[in-house]
């Protein structure tokens, strides 16, 4: 059995033409609950949910959150309204340059680890003063503290796993009291970017292939499995993570990411997810 939990500003409206019965409401939001896996009426529902604009995804019935243990999420734009190494680049002068190679490298045209050293090396010499400055635009996607905020107080663990670099996941796991982060680190010397890049801890890289296997470290070190764990991303490094947890969200995704992601959130905020699971429903209406 499964729910499916349609969210936006029409859902209302889209559950009036319904004739499923055990429909749950609450603001933007529905659940319709307990239908047949194998129900025709199911691919119907989402497509026509979808073809109305809204966000639609089919859970496991009564879905619980108490059945994870680990929230893992990419940070430029899935936590932050951000794409950091093009907010850098763009207060250095080659802002044009590295966004174009971070559209390509999102989309997963490039080899992410090459791409990102070969933009890296066009920072050199840069003041570590624009990265301070970055942090400042670092601003918070929408639902991104509710979304922290609803998984913690159910005792998950929360993580960002990011491509990006250390000095403004250091600032934005701070921001929402999140567990830590795994990311990447720009080189500096004498008060200055070397125009090189490396892994967490001056290790490789963090790319598909990392973020997966940190996903797998991180928890086991909390004593859990894969299917235990929600990840979130929108770009085509955030895939192998998506694809290997128990909830993988494309947020927002680029379309390699939403087309092989098993979930989607392309409308709302990061406070859609809360809505998948069960407790999230304790004051809805339900009839």
């Amino acid at each position: 059995m499964v729910d499916i939990v349609i969210e936006g500003q029409g859902a209302h409206a889209f559950a009036d033409r319904l004739t499923v019965k055990n429909i749950w409401r609450k603001d933007n939001a529905i659940r319709l609950c307990d239908l047949n896996t194998d129900s025709d009426c199911v691919n119907d529902i989402v497509e026509s949910a979808r073809g109305a604009g809204l966000d639609v995804n089919v859970v496991k019935s009564g879905l619980s959150i108490r059945s994870f243990g680990i929230l893992a999420l990419d940070m430029d734009s899935t936590l932050i309204q951000l794409e950091c190494i093009d907010d850098i680049a763009e207060q250095y002068g080659v802002g044009k340059e590295v966004a174009a190679m971070t559209a390509k490298a999102m989309e997963g045209h490039m080899d992410f680890a090459e791409y990102l050293r070969d933009r890296v090396k066009l920072l050199a010499g840069a003041p570590t003063a624009i990265v301070d400055e970055t942090v400042k635009h670092a601003f918070l996607m929408p639902g991104a503290r509710e979304l922290i905020n609803f998984v913690k107080s159910h005792g998950i663990h929360t993580y960002i796993l990011s491509g990006g670099f250390s000095d403004i996941a250091r600032a934005v796991a701070q921001t929402l009291q999140m567990d830590g982060y795994l990311c990447n680190q720009l080189v500096i010397a004498d008060g200055k970017l070397t125009g090189d890049v490396t892994g967490p801890a001056g290790g490789e890289i963090l790319d598909a292939h990392g973020k997966r296997r940190a996903l797998e470290m991180l928890s086991m070190l909390h004593g859990l499995d894969l299917s235990q764990s929600i990840c979130g991303g929108d770009g085509a490094n955030d895939l192998e993570m998506i694809r290997v947890a128990g909830i993988g969200v494309a947020f927002h995704g680029k379309p390699i990411v939403a087309a092989s992601s098993p979930y989607q959130i392309n409308h709302g905020g990061l406070d859609t997810l809360i809505n998948f699971f069960i407790e999230a429903w304790a004051k809805a209406e339900k009839a």
